[in-house]
């Protein structure tokens, strides 16, 4: 067994992250920075395990009172409790912080959507997910369904960063050592993550695609001028978090009924996507079914509604604007 790494080195660590959420995102970042290097690789690695392990152990850095005591936590995402596979992993292992979508219903959700199609839609597929967040679903497909690769794909910077640090923490164990899978490889092998506008990085890197999938916002900004403003990694926390719940016109008529950045999407994908690729989009139905099928329709596609649920709306976000389309579709 690798040494740990020494106590000092993770109160160090925790220290810099009590000062702020800026100031935990910078030592994130950084612990990213020696992640990716393969001399640092191995002792970044267990650095996080220790950091884990202390969380686990309770106290201040318990579940959600860490994001006010050092604005992230490490905690386990748990799966399918069925899933199958070489490793049979039912859980991941995933850094939040708070200027990123946390996982909740409305993504787990998507998630059991994806998990209703057959093992063979995705494996060996070329992948891209749109609105990644913080990776948790680009990293579990890659681990159930060995596609050949998964673009985790997020605007949010600070979320691309935080999905790099989530891929390592589950691409080797607390002692910096590879998880390989049934053909030998990691996920360092199937998952990439990237910053992009939807499907921009595929679209200019001529990236061709077998399978898109996505669950971004279909709820206007009830505050259309913060939309305007650049993203960047410095941006307010809040606003950062916002382009998880909220998105702005996007010039298509289904603007109307919340549904502009899915169209978008839907027509950026069809530039990259193969003859006989697949989209799967997780859609909230107050627009009404018949809006949501025409989206599609009237692009050339064939649907196949996978399943439907009904989860209750995410108390962090203003839905005022579907309300009124709910009245009046």
């Amino acid at each position: 067994m690798a040494a740990a790494p020494p106590v000092e080195e993770v109160d160090a660590f925790l220290r810099t992250c009590a000062a702020s959420g800026d100031a935990a995102y910078g030592a994130a970042k950084a612990v990213l920075e020696r992640l990716q290097a393969p001399a640092t690789r191995a002792d970044a690695r267990r650095l996080l395990g220790a950091v884990r392990r202390r969380f686990a152990g309770g106290g201040p850095a318990a579940g959600h009172e860490c994001f006010r005591t050092f604005h992230f936590r490490i905690h386990d995402v748990v799966l399918d409790p069925h899933l199958q596979g070489f490793q049979q992993r039912k859980k991941l292992t995933m850094m939040e912080i708070p200027s990123i979508f946390i996982p909740e219903d409305w993504s787990f959700t998507f998630y059991e959507g994806l998990n209703r199609h057959p093992d063979s839609i995705f494996r060996d597929k070329t992948v891209a997910e749109l609105g990644c967040g913080n990776g948790w679903i680009s990293i579990a497909r890659a681990e159930k369904w060995c596609p050949s690769k998964v673009y985790g794909l997020d605007i949010n910077p600070r979320a691309i960063k935080i999905a790099g640090i989530n891929l390592y923490l589950n691409a080797f164990d607390d002692d910096g050592l590879p998880i390989y899978d049934s053909e030998g490889k990691t996920l360092l092998d199937r998952v990439e993550f990237y910053e992009s506008d939807l499907l921009s990085y595929c679209r200019d890197n001529k990236i061709e695609l077998d399978r898109i999938v996505g669950c971004i916002p279909q709820i206007l900004n009830p505050n259309p001028e913060a939309m305007s403003k650049i993203v960047s990694e410095n941006s307010s926390e809040e606003f950062l978090y916002s382009l998880s719940n909220y998105c702005a016109l996007q010039g298509f008529v289904e603007d109307q009924f919340g549904l502009g950045l899915i169209a978008r999407a839907v027509e950026e994908g069809i530039s990259v996507i193969k003859p006989s690729g697949l989209m799967v989009f997780n859609m909230g139905g107050r627009p009404g079914q018949g809006v949501c099928e025409r989206l599609f329709l009237r692009r050339g596609f064939r649907i196949n509604k996978l399943w439907q649920t009904k989860i209750m709306q995410a108390a962090d976000t203003d839905i005022s604007a579907l309300v009124e389309i709910e009245k009046n579709s």
